[in-house]
């Protein structure tokens, strides 16, 4: 029987950290210091730096230099502009998908889609988050652009972080799964311009609850209505 590998410090390291993020048990905008991470987190000097490197480079953190780090606040504006670039990018891109997908990317879709959780626990809210950013980025990758599928896997990183936001205080997020079924069907069908249409419908609908979810949370967003 094969061994499962564990994962390395590093990888232990950067997993529990982000998925705290996710979870805003660390508090967006709060400062963390790999001092105050070691204590609460019993983690190695390397492994903090290694983990808060990575954090950074996914727009989960800002080096603040002496001062630590801050864990990247979630602003109206950036839920905004992250949602402005997806609903003119993420279409097109299901629209070039569709009939692209291989028998490995459409399984995966199909799995992302049955993804599901208990308000109750975290970690499959957590999980349900991650299942979500897999769905969005297994798109992007088919449809070929490169360039474009890392700009929706960094959007979608942050996003993980919002979304899990409106499942714990917004409506439940089953429509996300019944869009993804529908979508999924669209692409596996190579119906194109349904697929594209579905993407921006679910888009649209999803940039709703969560505004409406943060909004009603003002201790976790950083509202700058006027810049918006």
């Amino acid at each position: 029987m094969a061994m499962t590998k564990k994962p390395s410090l590093n990888a232990q390291a950067f997993d529990t950290l982000r998925r705290d993020i996710i979870s805003c048990t660390l508090k967006p905008g709060a400062t963390i210091t790999e001092a105050w991470i070691s204590a609460h987190y019993a983690m190695g000097k390397a492994a903090i730096r290694h983990a808060l490197a990575r954090l950074t480079q996914q727009g989960l953190t800002v080096n603040q230099g002496r001062l630590g780090y801050t864990v990247a606040p979630i602003t109206i504006r950036s839920i905004r502009d992250s949602y402005q670039i997806r609903k003119l990018v993420e279409p097109e891109l299901c629209r070039i998908a569709a009939g692209k997908l291989d028998t490995e990317a459409l399984e995966t879709l199909h799995r992302c889609s049955r993804a599901s959780y208990d308000r109750s626990n975290t970690a499959e809210m957590v999980a349900f988050s991650q299942a979500n950013h897999e769905f969005h980025c297994t798109i992007a990758r088919a449809a070929g652009n490169a360039r474009l599928a890392r700009l929706i896997e960094e959007l979608s990183d942050d996003h993980m972080r919002i979304a899990y936001v409106s499942m714990v205080y917004g409506q439940p997020g089953r429509h996300w799964s019944r869009d993804h079924t529908d979508i999924t069907a669209a692409l596996e069908a190579n119906q194109a311009t349904t697929a594209a249409e579905l993407m921006k419908a679910h888009l649209v609908s999803g940039e709703e609850a969560i505004m409406q979810a943060v909004l009603d949370r003002p201790e976790i967003v950083e509202a700058q209505l006027n810049s918006g």
